[in-house]
């Protein structure tokens, strides 16, 4: 099982819950702010999704112990908080699932308390006192524990207002004889909310390189099949050493528009299998 977070207009996010045996995507719920998708995590089962989600521009909420930033769990591709926790802030925040019942947090304990309305019933909370930076305390996490490999670290210079590449970072991740890297190349910090810079590409023990033409994210399902997204559409593709690429459309999500969608019932409950 998979999440896929579709953003467009950009202050919105779709959720979809992705079923890789099939390839169907059930289309959840609309979010008006920001999912910080590299903060977020699924339990070993597909069941859960913790995420980290604000909402900017200064809107006043009904109950300001929520605060305009937090971290939360939910029933993908629903977003109705089954656990939150309040933050105040963008800095740290999100989590990764340790197994199906236990949950690392990436908040400092003394932010680490479960809003009254919103406990995690039936899971084990490890806060995090080391907490610190954005995105990738969560993200490098996750990438490592998923079989990522950071195979050169990167090191950025700043130069005239903006950061330059004097090496790439590069994780890298190998299925069967093919290595896919993930290269970041640049940092611009010149303009708020610039966004990092990332580039995939495909490598094969033949010599042979391919760039992958992929917006921001791409991986390898659960089936051994290259998957990727660009331009609003999901992909998969098979690999030859030869040919290069022969990729298929899985779904286009790019003529979505947000509109209301009712979370059911059951989205609001815990349920534990045993």
């Amino acid at each position: 099982m998979g999440v896929v977070f579709r953003r467009g207009p950009s202050k919105w996010v779709r959720l979809y819950r992705w079923d890789t045996r099939t390839d169907r995507l059930e289309p959840g719920q609309w979010f008006h702010g920001r999912l910080y998708e590299r903060r977020c995590d699924l339990s070993p089962d597909g069941s859960l999704l913790i995420y980290f989600a604000a909402k900017h521009g200064g809107a006043r909420r009904r109950d300001p112990r929520y605060t305009y930033a937090w971290t939360a769990i939910s029933k993908p591709p629903w977003l109705s908080a089954l656990a939150l926790w309040p933050k105040g802030d963008c800095w740290h925040g999100g989590g990764l699932f340790l197994s199906a019942r236990s949950l690392w947090l990436n908040h400092r304990p003394e932010v680490a308390r479960a809003h009254p309305d919103h406990k995690p019933k039936g899971l084990r909370v490890v806060a995090n006192p080391e907490a610190y930076g954005e995105d990738e305390p969560v993200y490098w996490r996750r990438l490592a524990r998923d079989g990522w490999v950071l195979s050169q670290p990167g090191h950025y210079v700043h130069v005239r207002g903006s950061w330059k590449t004097e090496r790439p970072l590069i994780w890298s991740r190998r299925r069967g004889v093919w290595n896919l890297h993930m290269v970041q190349l640049a940092i611009d910090f010149a303009r708020a909310g610039g966004p990092r810079v990332l580039e995939y590409r495909l490598t094969h023990p033949s010599g042979r390189a391919l760039a992958l033409d992929a917006d921001g994210w791409a991986d390898w399902d659960a089936a051994g099949r290259l998957v990727y997204v660009r331009r609003g559409r999901l992909y998969a593709a098979e690999l030859d050493a030869h040919a290069g690429l022969r990729e298929s459309e899985l779904a286009d999500l790019s003529a979505a528009v947000p509109e209301p969608a009712q979370a059911p019932t059951s989205a609001s409950r815990w349920t534990w299998k045993h």
